[in-house]
């Protein structure tokens, strides 16, 4: 600026030149105070050498992690030195020092990057990593990564623990594995196969049907609705074994033993599968018994169903025989047929689920599966005995008891034993809801029918304030993701506390947690109208009762 000043030939501003000077001299001293101190208060450790290799500059931290004594460390010092105490104190390893200290140098010279790690003797991990300065020269940070490398080799050791463990486990659990592996599968079958819609038409055909029984008809027409309540009967069955495996797989079957008379119990069997092997021309007989014996009627009915669906399949000629054997205080329920036998090689294999011999008729092959699994459920032995073209017998072994008062025949649902009463009855599918209709109107219930919550709100609308609802039947899936139970509280606040009956085809607990937890009742589809009936009667009766 002066320069500037003087060839232009005027007077030097010097106070202003030195106020210049001054600022500039008071901002390079405050930019070194605050780089002096951001230096000395980083956790790396830090230096700086020259390109002569002499040491210029420095934080605390580097003179911490390396125990330099105060008087070594000094502008100027040789890089060599600083190497050779290192050396010295052994922080570099094991080598002849002169080596060590020449190697090192050499490397600062050629002016290449680097990183490295040292171990020094008391177990500390330091990290080194050295950058060239533009004008010739060396800037190095070191970093104590001690407890990062510690906490390293801790994972890597538990991996390598883990992955020992992992093998040892794979092997052992191969078996275990293929089994669970069969189990799905063929539990994803079967449940497959088992569906609402698959429930809906037969739940509706079976209301239709007791619906029209309940008319006056011709015998032709009745027979006709007979074979049709057969036939359903029959799809019902397959769809309840489906459902039986499942249970009996998730432990949701629970016995109910009680002693009842066998003579009665075989009669409604014999009567039942006689129409199915009459269809095939053979004959079906039953021996009368006088014995009791004691197991769950439902579940008992259920092992001999399949032995004598399985008999009528596979007899082409002859007959089928049912009947009861004394053995001391226990009982064989045998079912005998004519057919062709089964190869002593496959009498195992048959009590597996979709197992079937031969292409005789529909079916999964769950019959004998449900069979054993009920039988062993109960506690009932079962026997097998069969010769290869002389027919083969299944037998069940029962504990005979005393006999004891005989129970109240059921009423047949042709007959009403429900008290005047209105119901509401909310069911999303048309045809389910006019059977469900047709079957109540024939027990003389007043009626009002509804497809979702909107329609059930104008139902109860169209009543007038003296007109009450005795109970309601919903279906549990409604539209939508909609259930009963969305329905039910808004039912209650403007009906009150009336009786619940929830059906549906579903069949898991959490299904059934949810009704019971509202306080409905629940019965599951297809529905049986005889069990519809007897549940609300005890309903209507104690409602009434109540009120």
């Amino acid at each position: 600026l002066l320069v500037q000043t003087a060839r232009r030939g005027q007077q030097a501003p010097l106070d202003a030149v030195a106020e210049v000077v001054g600022e500039t001299t008071r901002a390079l001293r405050f930019n070194q105070r605050v780089l002096e101190a951001a230096l000395e208060n980083m956790s790396q450790g830090i230096s700086v050498v020259d390109s002569e290799l002499r040491l210029v500059a420095w934080n605390r931290r580097y003179a911490e992690l390396f125990a330099f004594p105060p008087d070594l460390l000094r502008v100027g010092i040789s890089v060599a030195d600083l190497v050779r105490h290192n050396v010295q104190r052994g922080l570099l390893g094991d080598g002849e020092a002169q080596g060590q200290i020449e190697r090192r140098l050499q490397h600062m010279r050629a002016g290449t990057p680097y990183v490295t790690e040292r171990r020094f003797p008391d177990g500390q991990v330091v990290e080194i990593r050295g950058n060239p300065l533009p004008g010739g020269g060396f800037v190095a940070t070191f970093t104590d990564v001690t407890e990062f490398r510690a906490t390293e080799a801790a994972l890597t050791a538990s991996k390598l623990h883990l992955e020992e463990r992992v093998a040892a486990r794979t092997t052992e659990l191969t078996q275990a594995k293929a089994e669970a592996e069969r189990a799905n599968q063929a539990k994803t079958r079967f449940l497959a196969a088992v569906s609402h819609d698959l429930a809906q038409p037969i739940h509706a055909a079976h209301l239709f049907t007791h619906a029209l029984a309940q008319r006056s008809l011709t015998a032709d027409v009745a027979g006709s609705v007979s074979n049709i309540d057969g036939a359903l009967a029959s799809a019902e069955a397959l769809l309840a074994g489906l459902l039986d495996i499942s249970r009996l797989d998730a432990g949701g079957l629970r016995p109910q033993l009680q002693n009842f008379a066998l003579g009665e119990w075989l009669s409604h069997l014999a009567s039942e599968f006689g129409v199915l092997a009459a269809e095939r021309g053979l004959k079906l007989r039953w021996v009368p018994s006088g014995d009791w014996v004691r197991s769950d009627p439902q579940l008992l009915r259920r092992v001999l169903q399949n032995f004598l669906s399985n008999a009528i399949r596979y007899t082409e000629h002859g007959g089928v025989l049912v009947g009861g054997r004394r053995r001391g205080d226990q009982l064989l329920l045998e079912v005998h047929d004519s057919g062709p036998g089964i190869a002593e090689g496959d009498q195992t294999l048959i009590f597996e689920e979709f197992r079937r011999l031969g292409t005789a008729g529909p079916g999964l092959g769950l019959g004998l599966a449900i069979a054993r699994r009920t039988a062993d459920l109960l506690g009932h032995p079962l026997q097998l005995r069969s010769r290869l073209g002389r027919g083969t017998v299944f037998a069940i072994v029962l504990p005979r008891v005393q006999p004891g008062r005989p129970a109240g025949r059921a009423v047949s649902p042709n007959r009403s034993v429900l008290p005047p009463a209105r119901l509401l009855v909310v069911d999303n599918d048309l045809v389910v809801l006019e059977a469900m209709r047709q079957l109540l109107q024939g027990w003389f219930c007043d009626v009002l029918a509804a497809r979702g919550p909107s329609e059930a709100v104008e139902r109860l609308d169209e009543l007038g304030a003296e007109d009450l609802v005795d109970a309601l039947l919903l279906d549990y899936h409604l539209d939508g993701n909609a259930t009963a139970l969305d329905l039910l509280p808004g039912l209650r606040q403007r009906l009150g506390p009336v009786p619940v009956v929830v059906i549906t085809a579903d069949h898991s607990e959490a299904v059934r947690g949810a009704v019971l937890g509202a306080g409905a009742h629940l019965l599951h589809k297809p529905l049986r109208p005889l069990a519809l009936q007897s549940l609300l009667a005890r309903l209507l009766s104690g409602h009434r009762g109540a009120g």
